[in-house]
């Protein structure tokens, strides 16, 4: 005769309370993290928002770590917990929010369609000033090697770049990224310094004539100089 305490009944009992508290405590850590992510997602829109309303002030090599905290009103190590850096910060806002600008065009002789881009750029003059002027500390940098991602990705697309790499380095694939790049870069910087009032389509059209114009002069120049 089975004890009571191991009848079946009573383990079929037992095993059911077991499965619902699993289940309870699997739904508390899941509510707690969904509430932790949402908590996350508003202070690093806080951080973003602070950024931002910083640079319609000040130049972004006059901008510390510790302006941007106060003004979000956190701490410098939630700063950091988002953040490695105001490099990161600015590299952050420009693949969530500049990148998509950028489209890819594959038959088109210029890699990069930037209209869009060029569009925001005038309708927010301040925030590029701070971005590309003077004082604008380590921010061209960041911008460029954030262009020649999106330059290198849309020149792998079209096959450019792709001859035998030598040593591990490309050196045909980095000098066209670098110069779309540098091309958009200074379109953008001449656009803010002379504040002649182009539209973007006429930036694109200057920008595509660049870029096109070069792409294919080195094309030639790179084929010569591999054939002599």
């Amino acid at each position: 005769m089975l004890r009571a305490d191991f009848a079946p009944d009573n383990r079929k009992s037992r095993l059911m309370t077991l499965t619902k508290h699993k289940s309870a405590t699997v739904s508390e850590v899941e509510g707690k993290g969904a509430r932790l992510d949402r908590r996350a997602q508003r202070t690093r829109q806080r951080i973003d928002a602070a950024f931002v309303e910083l640079l319609h002030r000040r130049a972004y090599g006059n901008i510390r770590v510790s302006d941007i905290t106060r003004k979000a009103d956190v701490g410098r190590a939630t700063f950091y917990a988002h953040y490695s850096s105001k490099d990161d910060l600015l590299r952050s806002q420009f693949n969530r929010m500049v990148a998509p600008m950028l489209a890819v065009r594959t038959s088109d002789a210029c890699p990069l369609d930037a209209s869009a881009f060029f569009a925001h750029v005038l309708s927010a003059p301040k925030i590029y000033k701070a971005l590309t002027g003077p004082h604008a500390g380590g921010a061209p940098r960041v911008l460029r090697e954030c262009f020649e991602l999106r330059a290198e990705a849309a020149l792998a697309l079209r096959g450019e770049g792709s001859d035998t790499v030598a040593g591990g380095f490309n050196q045909q694939q980095a000098i066209l990224t670098r110069f779309v790049a540098a091309s958009l870069l200074t379109v953008i910087e001449c656009s803010i310094e002379t504040n002649a009032g182009e539209s973007a389509s006429h930036l694109q059209a200057v920008f595509g004539g660049l870029v096109g114009g070069g792409l294919s002069a080195f094309g030639a120049g790179w084929k010569e100089g591999t054939q002599g």
